[in-house]
């Protein structure tokens, strides 16, 4: 029988290291949501067109995708902490370029170092969480995770709007990346040695890989969620104005509240049910979200659809990734979170790049209804795959 006092001891989650690493978190999306609603305005006032924004807003990707891998190599062999400063200096960096961009070709290298910032430090602040957190409360520590990166969507898109309309874009940006720079102070106050996983003994077995394997299964499903990001990352702010459906730091703000309010019991749920059973409806209300996005005319329909979007990926995220290390072994976290993490790249960058030309042949509004019908498609590959292959939690075994 436990001894319950041990098995409190076990089931600990709150930390100092714990504490600062959702501050840094929480800072880091600061900074990267700062530029929901500033970027695509910021290729049109440049000169740009239409679809430049896809091709500004994808290359943002390209960098991340080419990176992130290693970076989950690079955190199990160099620490997480030390990847996780990396990561928001470099991302502060490529936030203060766009102050010197004068036209829209200069705006895409200053996104790509922002994509090499973004491809790593989110797999080393996931990694810590995943070694942190007890096995019995994984996905409730992402969603505390989740959490703190909600927040930072509450109010940083919005400020950063109102920024712009007062102040201009040299202010928001000098905004934006002061929040990265307060993120990469506070890493140095995390301890290395409680959530770094001991690198293994050079040999050939102490290599992990690039891409995951267990991870695969996950990403692909995670797919269909993140390319209903492509459309709302490059085209809301002209939707609303085209539509007058108000501020578009509003859906934002909306969709962060709700996604906060849903993590708070979302990983709970997903460790006693089932991660299964939160994922599925996740992916089918943002695809709600997202056919309410194509038909909206009015705001009362364009808040819902946030509200909407909100609660999947409040349902989605932790759950997610906690189905991501449960298939995997420990030492493999870093690689397999990376691997995860790949479908931002690839479903919401990636994604940008394609509806970008897209949107200037059939129009802006149709791109929100063909995301719905990819998070669908998610859905059923999903019930598909886990009833083929149901997930049996990895444990370390093998490796010894």
């Amino acid at each position: 029988m436990r001894n319950p006092s041990v098995s409190r001891q076990q089931d600990k989650l709150w930390s100092l290291d714990y504490v600062l690493n959702l501050l840094v978190g929480h800072f880091l999306f600061a900074s990267y949501s700062a530029l929901f609603t500033i970027v695509p305005l910021y290729v049109i006032h440049q000169g740009g067109e239409t679809w430049h924004i896809g091709i500004v807003v994808g290359s943002f990707g390209v960098s991340g995708l080419l990176l992130r891998p290693y970076g989950g190599r690079w955190v199990y062999t160099l620490g997480a902490k030390k990847i996780a400063f990396a990561g928001l200096a470099i991302f502060a960096i490529g936030t203060f370029l766009h102050i010197v961009a004068v036209n829209v070709w200069l705006i895409i290298p200053a996104r790509m170092l922002q994509g090499i910032g973004l491809g790593i430090g989110p797999v080393a602040t996931a990694t810590i969480v995943a070694n942190l957190a007890p096995d019995r409360r994984r996905a409730e520590a992402m969603a505390h995770m989740g959490l703190a990166i909600g927040i930072a969507s509450l109010y940083s898109p919005v400020l950063a709007f109102w920024l712009y309309s007062e102040f201009g874009f040299n202010v928001t940006f000098a905004y934006a990346g002061l929040f990265s720079v307060f993120g990469a102070i506070l890493t140095l106050g995390i301890s290395a040695a409680r959530t770094d996983i001991p690198v293994i003994a050079a040999s050939s077995n102490a290599k992990i890989p690039l891409i995951s394997r267990g991870a695969l299964f996950p990403t692909f499903v995670f797919l269909s969620f993140t390319v209903s990001t492509a459309p709302v990352n490059s085209f809301l702010p002209l939707l609303a104005e085209d539509r007058e459906l108000g501020n578009p730091g509003l859906y934002f703000s909306v969709y962060a509240f709700t996604q906060i309010f849903v993590m708070m019991f979302s990983g709970t749920m997903a460790d006693r049910f089932g991660n299964a059973r939160v994922i599925v409806p996740g992916l089918l209300l943002a695809g709600a979200g997202m056919f309410l996005l194509w038909g909206a005319q009015n705001r009362l329909m364009f808040l819902s659809a946030a509200l909407l979007a909100g609660i999947g990926f409040g349902f989605i995220q932790p759950a997610m990734q906690s189905l991501t290390i449960n298939r995997v072994p420990t030492r493999e976290r870093s690689s397999a979170l990376a691997t995860l993490q790949s479908a931002w790249d690839i479903g919401g960058s990636g994604g940008s790049f394609i509806i970008g030309p897209l949107a200037g042949v059939v129009g802006i509004a149709i791109t929100f209804g063909m995301a719905g019908g990819a998070t669908v498609f998610g859905a059923l590959g999903f019930i598909m795959g886990d009833r083929r292959n149901p997930t049996v939690p990895r444990t370390d075994d093998s490796e010894k």
